[in-house]
């Protein structure tokens, strides 16, 4: 079956890519609408602006965000929409190790809210 382990290589490499906190969260900031400047992400994410660059780069390499040139700026937005509701459904896989945890039932009803599903993708 060598499909298969082709596969599942693209598919663990692509997976490694989301595998970071701080991507997650880019992906989540990017799932409205794009961001036009590196400088509200790191507002957002209280991170440092090489951080959030570093981040995005990999996200780009990957083909995950793509940036767009808006003057001098660039304009970051998510190749893929359903990838950030793919993740907001991922919030089901810590739920089941977490309900005894109070903190962490609390904080996954608060995350859910903000990352909705969008109304494009129906998810």
């Amino acid at each position: 079956m060598p499909e298969q382990m082709l596969i599942c290589k693209h598919l663990a490499e692509a997976l490694s890519v989301l595998a970071h906190p701080h991507r997650i969260r880019i992906i989540e900031e990017l799932r409205m609408s794009e961001s036009c400047q590196v400088q509200v992400l790191v507002e957002k994410l209280c991170l440092s602006q090489p951080t959030v660059s570093k981040h995005l780069g990999q996200l780009r390499r990957h083909g995950l965000v793509e940036g767009r040139r808006c003057g001098r700026a660039i304009c970051y937005s998510l190749t893929q929409g359903w990838l950030a509701d793919w993740l907001a459904e991922g919030t089901k896989i810590i739920e089941t190790r977490q309900l005894e945890n109070a903190q962490m039932t609390e904080a996954l009803r608060s995350v859910r809210k903000l990352w909705q599903p969008s109304v494009e993708t129906g998810v």
